[in-house]
């Protein structure tokens, strides 16, 4: 971070200001270069996409789920009826 970087004051909830402390610390950065490297990547449209990307993945893999699901309670449901 450059002395010549905007300097502002910012109202964040403690919890969060913990989280960023600790992932700064993790990271062996500033808090200050946490906060701007973490913005500057959710601007980034290539980690927007690769999220959204990874988002379509799981959504596709819970229906896979759901709809094995569903099957697999007919079936039980057929078989429970079938034994009676």
């Amino acid at each position: 971070m450059s002395r010549d970087d905007l300097h502002f004051r910012l109202r964040i909830p403690p919890e969060l200001k913990s989280r960023v402390q600790a992932a700064a610390k993790q990271n062996k950065r500033s808090m200050t270069a946490e906060i701007v490297s973490r913005l500057e990547e959710s601007f980034d449209e290539d980690t927007y996409e690769s999220l959204n990307d990874r988002i379509a993945v799981f959504e596709a893999r819970i229906e896979e789920l759901q709809d094995g699901f569903a099957k697999f309670s007919e079936e039980a449901k057929r078989k429970e009826q079938k034994s009676r």
